[in-house]
């Protein structure tokens, strides 16, 4: 079994269930949704589909002792941490995947992935060597292969790029279209943070459910 924890937007977020529907998963509901009537997409988010509509906080990790203990030391260590508003989001194609992120930086959702990173990372199990080698065939810089090594991700710290994939990689650029068409600026606007989500994967060809949404500390913007 895996964990991970993720940014997901709210559950009355209409980019929620516009994301869900997109890549055919609820991970709340733990079930297939609809996808909109756009040729080719099922082929197009195979990959994207199983992991459901999120963006990654904590990578998937193997889990190292018990569920219990690592949602209650997830949910202790974000009361600390104030809610904020995330940037607007923008529909790009980057080397193939449709994805969203953020129209400019936020110094608070750094923050909060570095922290994820940093102190959850006692209930990750190493990976063993096979499933190592399996992960860095791909590595653009040795920095990538340090934090792979020491955090079982390379995409962390200065490595790290918030993203809302919409598609696994292909060249087609006509399904960006149809995402602008489909989302029709719903991205766009600010929206809270009010809560990280804990997702299982059961096994490797399970896709990742939600277990939960764990809430932040309340702020006092409006």
């Amino acid at each position: 079994m895996r964990v991970a924890i993720y940014y997901l937007p709210e559950a009355d977020d209409p980019l929620w269930a516009a994301g869900c529907h997109w890549l055919g998963w609820d991970s709340e509901r733990r079930q297939p949704c609809q996808r909109p009537r756009v040729p080719g997409l099922a082929d197009a988010t195979r990959r994207a589909s199983r992991y459901g509509f999120h963006a990654t906080i904590k990578a998937p990790m193997p889990l190292q002792g018990p569920l219990d203990d690592f949602v209650d030391a997830v949910r202790r260590r974000l009361s600390t941490v104030a809610s904020f508003i995330l940037p607007p989001l923008i529909l790009t194609q980057d080397e193939g995947f449709v994805a969203l992120h953020l129209g400019h930086a936020s110094s608070e959702l750094t923050a909060l992935a570095n922290m994820c990173v940093r102190d959850f990372d006692a209930f990750r199990r190493p990976y063993t060597a096979t499933e190592m080698a399996c992960r860095e065939q791909k590595l653009a810089n040795p920095r990538q292969q340090t934090y792979l090594e020491q955090w079982g991700y390379p995409y962390v710290f200065e490595e790290y790029v918030f993203h809302m994939t919409l598609t696994d990689q292909q060249p087609d650029t006509r399904l960006l279209r149809e995402a602008e068409n489909y989302l029709d600026g719903i991205q766009e606007q600010p929206r809270p943070v009010r809560s990280l989500a804990l997702l299982l994967e059961e096994n490797s060809a399970a896709p990742f459910e939600l277990w939960c949404r764990i809430p932040l500390a309340p702020s006092n913007w409006k």
